[in-house]
């Protein structure tokens, strides 16, 4: 996918998004795609991930303003947030490149 339509995808996938600015999608996309390097130990993100890297903007997009929080309450409401959901690591995962 190009990045425009990364960006109009995880524009369907968050309604409170539709004014988002898409330097702001692009932005979170970046960080999403970065992660996924990181642990893939590869140079930019497999076609196979780039549902991950969607799933991952979204995820990014809900936790802002959260940043450095994994809790938070106001008044009966509690928020809690995973650093990264097991689903998504272990198919991230599953792209790893072996290193020696």
């Amino acid at each position: 996918m190009t990045q425009a339509e990364l960006i109009s995808q995880l524009r369907l996938r968050l309604p409170d998004a539709q004014a988002a600015p898409d330097a702001l999608l692009a932005s979170l996309l970046a960080d999403a795609a970065a992660l996924i390097c990181a642990l893939t130990w590869r140079d930019s993100v497999p076609d196979g991930l780039q549902n991950a890297q969607l799933r991952l903007g979204v995820i990014f997009f809900n936790r802002m303003g959260m940043e450095g929080e994994k809790e938070h309450t106001e008044g009966d409401i509690r928020r809690a947030a995973d650093d990264l959901p097991d689903a998504l690591r272990r198919e991230i995962f599953s792209y790893r490149l072996g290193k020696t």
